[in-house]
């Protein structure tokens, strides 16, 4: 009875251990999440020398669909009553 027991406990130790491991996905996992993100980044190195100020030019297009897209995400946008207004420079 006894080697029954202390053999069940060697084998749910040793299943216990085993679920433990890392498989070999597991492992590249964090290399492939950082070539991703590295792949992903427009400029690497402006990270490092951010500029000052915001850029003073934007695509009007592109900022629009952009308001119009984060405004439809809004849990309640038909509450927005004011349009944005971007100025750049002196008005």
């Amino acid at each position: 009875m006894t080697r029954v027991l202390i053999g069940t406990v060697t084998a749910l130790s040793a299943l216990a251990a085993a679920g433990c491991v890392d498989t070999p996905s597991e492992v590249d996992y964090g290399r492939s999440v950082s070539q991703m993100i590295q792949a992903q980044t427009y400029d690497p190195k402006a990270s490092a020398n951010p500029p000052e100020q915001a850029p003073a030019t934007g695509d009007g297009a592109r900022l629009e669909n952009a308001l119009d897209n984060y405004r439809k995400d809004v849990a309640k946008g038909a509450d927005i009553k004011r349009e944005a207004e971007f100025t750049v420079g002196d008005k």
